[in-house]
């Protein structure tokens, strides 16, 4: 038996193509079939009311997805956007990068970092996935690679996961740098990395670091895997059933208005990117 396993994250760019990021292609199992799926409404969390605007493009994705017979559907940011109404409109297996990280951050260690080249306007995304999860006491720090002055909108962020896709090694040294800090500094045994688009030099972290460093695409990807394999699903009880007559009503409101671009991370994604290769 193989399985469909739906990935959302890519910034909603029209690729035109069903390939999922390398990362995940040289991962996934061979009962496994990871594809690439696209939102219709495009988006950049830069802020709390765009984040919103991403769950509201995710849930879409998904519901669809499930119409289309996926299996599962990876959510694969550390974001997580819509992952709770997402377990509520469908029946598949739904797993996010940063909550899925985070637990296994827990299973080597006992207090972990994050570590991100985002600035600190955006560690809204990490406070809020703290608290949903119940993990803001095992966390001790936020480690920010970029400060808000070189982020200045899409351009700023496209900048900024173009170096990490070209494996820039200054970039890399900074990372590592904020890496070592959080264990000297903060007291941090395990290190996640904070955004799926870190996945190019996930490996060289990894392999440079004086502790363990979890990269969120790859530990997420693989849990999905495993819960598949288990055959493992959530609990409705915990995320109670959506009344079936109220899901369509994502969808109506996303076509309704076109097929909408708010600044677009297609341009930016480097999941985006190798996908279109």
């Amino acid at each position: 038996m193989s399985y469909r396993i739906g990935v959302i994250g890519t910034g909603a760019g029209h690729s035109g193509s069903a390939k999922p990021p390398a990362p995940i292609g040289e991962l996934a199992g061979p009962s496994f079939e990871p594809e690439l799926i696209e939102t219709r409404l495009r988006t950049f969390p830069m802020t709390p009311y765009d984040r919103g605007l991403t769950v509201l493009a995710y849930v879409d994705c998904a519901i669809e997805a499930e119409k289309a017979g996926f299996d599962a559907v990876f959510i694969n940011t550390v974001g997580d956007y819509g992952i709770d109404e997402m377990r509520s409109a469908t029946g598949m297996v739904v797993v996010g990068a940063g909550e899925a990280t985070m637990a296994m951050s827990c299973n080597i260690g006992r207090k972990f970092s994050i570590v991100t080249i985002w600035p600190s306007k955006m560690n809204f995304i990490y406070h809020e996935r703290l608290r949903s999860t119940g993990m803001e006491h095992r966390c001790v720090s936020i480690r920010n690679v970029l400060s808000d002055a070189d982020v200045e909108g899409v351009e700023g962020a496209g900048q900024a996961v173009s170096s990490l896709k070209d494996k820039n090694t200054s970039m890399i040294e900074r990372v590592l740098k904020e890496i070592e800090r959080a264990v000297s500094e903060d007291g941090a045994d395990t290190v996640m990395l904070g955004c799926t688009c870190m996945a190019p030099i996930g490996p060289e972290l990894a392999a440079r670091s004086s502790i363990p460093v979890l990269e969120s695409m790859r530990t997420g990807y693989k849990t999905v895997e495993v819960m598949l394999s288990l055959g493992v699903r959530h609990s409705h009880e915990a995320y109670p059933k959506a009344d079936s007559a109220n899901l369509g009503a994502v969808g109506a409101l996303v076509a309704g208005q076109g097929d909408l671009d708010l600044g677009g991370d297609c341009e930016v994604c480097v999941v985006a990117q190798e996908a279109a290769e």
